[in-house]
């Protein structure tokens, strides 16, 4: 009997259980809302901008060149014999005409004294003819022939009289002795390459520079470029075109162009290499962008720009002159265009984007 009343409870309270369970859930179930759908915003690409603006530029090609002086010599002897003194040295400044050195003239003292006494012996002796010729006392024939011989001793001293100043050895321009090969003592002969010294000029120097036939056509007389030396790293040196070769060269296809460099504080030396920025011509109030803000691939040139609303657009451009730092745009942009100078490697044509700065144009 006790068992068949055991049954009854337990269902009962299963059933309890069932009930509260239920109820808890349908209770949970009437607090809760349906929530409402999330609006998404595009994401926008952050860039820098800059406003195009009318500037100059200024259109170059850069080369390098080898400065040299515009007037350096070789010294040789005039005269032979021993060198008896030497008056300057390496580094020196030296006037044209002033004595470098003496070579020994006693023998041309000589030569030049014995010249001089038959000069002034047949002097005399044309002087004497003369007034006998006058007089009919002897031919003109006679005369004649001793005047000539008269000249010829007269030539025959000069020639002993220079050979005696050419044993002075002088400078032929004025410059700086860059070499001595001569030493005192050395034995040196007349009109030989031996050379004694080397003079070079160093108030005005010359750069020669070497382009291609294509920049030929551009290249004048008196444009200006710009020379930079590693020895002068914080100076820009002035030049000018002086001279265009009239021909090309058939083995590098290029032309010598010849730069004339002022170089009056003497700063500069002959040998020093430098690099050349030769301007060919300078267009005034033209839109230039900066060389970073275009994108170029396979000679097609594009740029950003952006409009009020945001809005990235790809613009291909046509391009002129350039210089270091910026570029001629000839077609595809105006002046008050924004366009992207940072941040273009990541944008597509039609892309959102978020201008976080705006630079000002150099």
């Amino acid at each position: 009997m006790n068992t068949n009343t055991r049954f009854p409870i337990r269902t009962s309270l299963m059933a309890t259980l069932l009930a509260v369970s239920f109820g808890l859930s349908g209770c949970g179930n009437a607090g809760a809302q349906n929530p409402e759908p999330e609006t998404e915003v595009a994401a926008r690409i952050p860039v820098a901008t800059q406003q195009v603006k009318l500037s100059a530029i200024t259109s170059s090609f850069r080369t390098t060149a080898t400065l040299e002086a515009r007037e350096e010599t070789d010294v040789v002897s005039k005269a032979n014999g021993l060198v008896e003194e030497l008056l300057v040295e390496e580094g020196d400044y030296v006037q044209k005409g002033q004595v470098l050195a003496r070579i020994r003239d006693e023998e041309y003292q000589i030569q030049a004294a014995q010249a001089r006494a038959e000069l002034n012996s047949i002097q005399q002796e044309l002087s004497r003819m003369k007034e006998m010729a006058e007089q009919n006392m002897i031919s003109q024939d006679s005369y004649e022939k001793l005047r000539f011989s008269a000249d010829l001793m007269q030539a025959r001293y000069d020639m002993a009289a220079l050979n005696l100043a050419e044993t002075d050895i002088r400078a032929p321009i004025s410059g700086y002795i860059a070499k001595r090969y001569v030493k005192t003592g050395n034995l040196v002969k007349q009109y030989e390459p031996q050379k004694l010294f080397h003079i070079i000029a160093l108030d005005s120097l010359q750069g020669n520079v070497y382009l291609p036939e294509r920049e030929l056509r551009h290249v004048k007389v008196g444009q200006t470029a710009q020379l930079r030396v590693s020895a002068l790293p914080n100076e820009v040196i002035p030049a000018t075109v002086e001279r265009i070769s009239p021909m090309i060269d058939t083995q590098s296809g290029t032309f010598k162009v010849v730069l004339n460099v002022a170089n009056p504080e003497l700063s500069l030396k002959a040998g020093m290499f430098a690099n050349v920025n030769l301007n060919y011509a300078t267009r005034e109030q033209t839109v230039t962008v900066p060389r970073y803000a275009l994108q170029s691939l396979d000679n097609q040139h594009t740029i950003f720009t952006v409009d009020a609303d945001g809005v990235a657009h790809k613009i291909d451009v046509k391009i002129g002159f350039e210089d270091e730092t910026h570029i001629e745009i000839v077609e595809g942009l105006n002046a008050g265009d924004e366009i992207v100078v940072n941040g273009q490697s990541n944008l597509k044509d039609a892309a959102l984007v978020e201008v976080i700065r705006r630079e000002q144009q150099s």
